[in-house]
């Protein structure tokens, strides 16, 4: 068993944001949860410690009272009662008129209530209900109230990170072991998916291709072996942190221009490591990455919408994320703090054409010095397998 998330934390994690939620004159805060992994879930697993696998949640945290969190499933929300971060929990499949009580209890009912969740979350017929019950509470929009809390990592969280990707090197070290011609996509990403599963993992997402382009869940066919293959793992470990890892197994010698990208990039996340610290600009790392490729001699197509780098935390993809196309997925130019994490795998189209690019995935975190790889000796070159 990994690092636990203790009461300390919680306690921690309850004071930041009521430090927040009082520089923005917010009696209360309404944090939007849902059990969807790719983003929603982690609002209520950073307030609860609990992983939500279904149902939506709304959590209300006065500034001076206790919380109290309503679910829609009775069975779910007394299982997050017995976890202990919050005890007031509430279940009826209809989320609003329970939350009306709590609030109502509380004494908020003309008070400024800032909602986490509003845009990205919170069910549009939620949110009518709620103004229409609440006509006298100021609602507003406290999005990146709560997404800039939690984008700094604690210790602990640092900890549960580096602990998950030792588990997703493991996995991925076990699938290159057992990676043979003939056996199936199946089989194989099973055998991976086992090893992080017995070890607590609560969610996965695989994909894996012999084809450029050919990214796709294991299918029930045998692999050639024949070319490149690529496997790539996206990990939801115990503690609720996510870690992106890519393998390139090379059946035969890499071309000259696969080389070349591979330098050019590796080069280029060199200077970024450099580069990054806290102050620094996330277009500065994505200038550095396009100045080092044209450097090598490449030639840049248009930018695309690929994040370069995006939060990494307890959502697969949380604040702040950065594209090379301006407002591509409303993305923010932001300056680096220490304690942020990051998903790093910068994109561009290269001209001539690398039909198979570097496939370079990597979690770092900034610190006060410059970057740490959570990945720790992970080898981003390729794996030549014969």
């Amino acid at each position: 068993m990994g690092t636990i998330a203790n009461l300390e934390e919680r306690d921690r994690r309850l004071a930041l944001v009521r430090q927040a939620m009082q520089q923005a004159d917010l009696a209360a805060l309404l944090v939007a949860g849902k059990g969807h992994w790719w983003t929603g879930r982690g609002y209520l697993r950073y307030l609860t410690d609990f992983h939500l696998w279904g149902h939506d949640g709304l959590l209300l945290l006065p500034l001076e009272d206790d919380a109290v969190l309503t679910l829609t499933s009775h069975a779910v929300a007394a299982r997050i009662g017995a976890r202990g971060w919050v005890t007031d929990t509430r279940g009826d499949v209809f989320l609003v008129p329970a939350m009306v009580d709590a609030i109502t209890e509380k004494g908020l009912q003309e008070a400024t209530i800032g909602i986490a969740g509003l845009r990205w979350i919170l069910p549009a017929g939620a949110y009518m209900a709620l103004q229409e019950a609440l006509p006298q509470v100021t609602f507003v929009d406290a999005d990146e109230l709560l997404d800039h809390v939690r984008m700094i990592r604690s210790p602990l969280e640092i900890q549960q990170a580096r602990e998950l990707w030792n588990l997703s090197k493991a996995a991925m070290e076990r699938f290159v072991e057992i990676l043979e011609p003939g056996r199936s996509q199946r089989e194989l990403a099973a055998e991976a998916s086992r090893l992080v599963l017995e070890n607590g993992a609560r969610d996965i997402l695989v994909f894996i291709g012999e084809e450029p382009g050919d990214t796709n869940p294991p299918r029930d066919i045998p692999v050639r072996c024949d070319g490149i293959l690529r496997y790539h793992m996206e990990i939801c470990g115990e503690s609720g942190h996510w870690s992106e890892i890519t393998v390139t197994c090379a059946f035969r010698p890499p071309t000259d221009l696969e080389l070349k990208l591979m330098d050019s990039e590796l080069q280029a996340y060199e200077r970024i490591r450099n580069l990054a610290r806290p102050g620094v600009r996330l277009s500065e790392m994505a200038r550095t990455f396009e100045q080092t490729l044209l450097e090598n001699g490449w030639d840049l197509g248009p930018p695309t919408d690929h994040f370069d780098f995006h939060g990494q935390g307890m959502d697969t993809i949380e604040r702040p994320w950065f594209a090379a196309t301006p407002g591509a997925g409303s993305a923010q130019d932001m300056a680096l703090k220490a304690g942020m994490v990051f998903s790093y795998h910068p994109r561009r189209a290269v001209l001539p054409s690398v039909p198979w690019g570097t496939g370079i995935n990597e979690d770092i975190l900034i610190t006060e010095d410059g970057v740490s790889r959570l990945s720790g000796d992970w080898d981003l070159r390729w794996r030549m397998m014969t």
